[in-house]
C-alpha cells in the first residue's frame, strides 16, 4: 500500500495545488523541495534522478544488476530500488517533502490573527492545547511575519505526507475523523487509481472481518482489473499460499497464543543471560577484590 500512495503521490499534489490554490499559478515564495534558497535544482535531486537515468539505461543494454553496481559504484540494495522504479519522481517523494511543525497548524493561527489576537505566546498556548509539539519561537516567527505583512493570505491546509494519506486508506471509514474524511475524499477524487485502491483496501478489510475467506479468488480478480502493479504483487503472493490464506480468513483458530508464548519464551532467555552475565561480572569483581 505505502509503494502504491507513493507512485501516485504526484496526482495528490497536483490535485492539493488546484483546490487549494486555484487560477493561475504563481511563481512561488520560498523554493520548493526541489530547488535550493537561489532557486536552482538541488543537488540530491538532480543526484537521484542522473542516477536513475544511468540505471535504466544500462538495464536496457542488458547488463546485470550486479555488472550495473561495479560501474556506477552503488550499492546492491539501493540499486535494486532505482531498477524496481519507473519514474525518478517516485524515489524524490521523501526528499522533495518540506514541511514544518507548525504547517498544520497555521491556518488556525492566521484565523486568530485576522480576528485581532496578536500575542504570540498566547497563540503558542492554544495551539499546544490542539497537539503542537514545538517551541514558542517557531509560532513567534510565524506571527512576526503576519505583522510585517508578509503574509496576506490564508495558508492553505498541508499537503498531507504519504504515510499520512496511507494511514487514511488502511483505516476503517467510521473510525476517522472529520477532517481526516475530507482529505482522504480529495485523494480519491485526484487519482481514479487510488480511489481503486481504497475500494481493493476495503474490500479485503471486509474478508478479514466477516471471515469470507471462499470470496479470496473474487478479490484477486478484482484486483487484477486495475493497474495497481504493488497490489497485484501482494495479490500473487497469496495465490501461492492459497489454501493457508483460505483457512487464516476463514477460522475463528488462528496461531497468536502459539507465537505470543513463543514470543514469551525468548523474552525470559534474553532477561536470563542479561542477570547471567550480570551475576559472572559481579563474582568477578569480588574475586578481584
Amino acid at each position: 500500500m505505502e509503494k502504491t500512495v507513493t507512485g501516485h503521490y504526484g496526482c495528490i499534489r497536483a490535485a492539493h495545488a488546484a483546490v487549494h490554490q486555484p487560477g493561475k499559478a504563481q511563481p512561488p515564495t520560498e523554493p520548493d523541495g526541489m530547488l535550493d534558497a537561489r532557486g536552482r535544482l538541488r543537488r540530491i535531486v538532480a543526484t537521484i534522478r542522473e542516477r536513475h537515468r544511468e540505471v535504466h539505461e544500462l538495464l536496457a543494454r542488458g547488463r546485470s544488476l550486479r555488472g550495473i553496481s561495479r560501474d556506477l559504484d552503488l550499492d546492491y540494495y539501493s540499486l535494486r530500488r532505482y531498477a524496481r522504479t519507473a519514474n525518478a519522481d517516485e524515489l524524490l517523494v521523501k526528499v522533495t517533502q518540506r514541511r514544518t511543525l507548525l504547517d498544520d497548524y497555521k491556518p488556525y493561527i492566521y484565523q486568530r490573527f485576522v480576528q485581532g489576537c496578536r500575542n504570540a505566546s498566547r497563540l503558542h498556548r492554544e495551539v499546544r492545547e490542539q497537539g503542537f509539539p514545538g517551541d514558542r519561537s517557531v509560532v513567534n516567527s510565524y506571527v512576526r511575519l503576519l505583522k510585517q505583512g508578509t503574509i496576506t493570505t490564508p495558508p492553505p491546509p498541508a499537503l498531507p505526507k504519504p504515510r499520512r494519506a496511507l494511514r487514511w486508506i488502511m483505516t476503517r471509514p467510521e473510525h476517522l475523523r472529520p477532517e481526516e474524511a475530507v482529505g482522504l475524499k480529495e485523494v480519491r477524487e485526484a487519482c481514479p487509481e487510488l480511489n481503486a485502491t481504497v475500494e481493493h483496501v476495503r474490500g479485503f478489510g471486509s474478508l478479514m472481518h466477516e471471515r469470507r475467506g471462499e470470496d479470496l479468488e473474487g478479490w484477486i480478480d478484482q484486483v487484477r482489473t486495475h493497474d495497481l502493479p504493488a497490489l497485484q504483487q501482494f495479490a500473487g503472493g497469496l495465490l501461492r499460499d492459497r489454501d493457508a490464506v483460505v483457512a487464516g480468513l476463514s477460522s475463528a483458530w488462528s496461531s497468536g497464543q502459539v507465537e505470543g508464548q513463543v514470543t514469551r519464551v525468548k523474552l525470559l532467555k534474553r532477561a536470563g543471560y542479561g542477570r547471567a552475565k550480570l551475576d559472572l561480572l559481579r563474582t568477578r569483581i569480588l574475586l578481584r577484590s
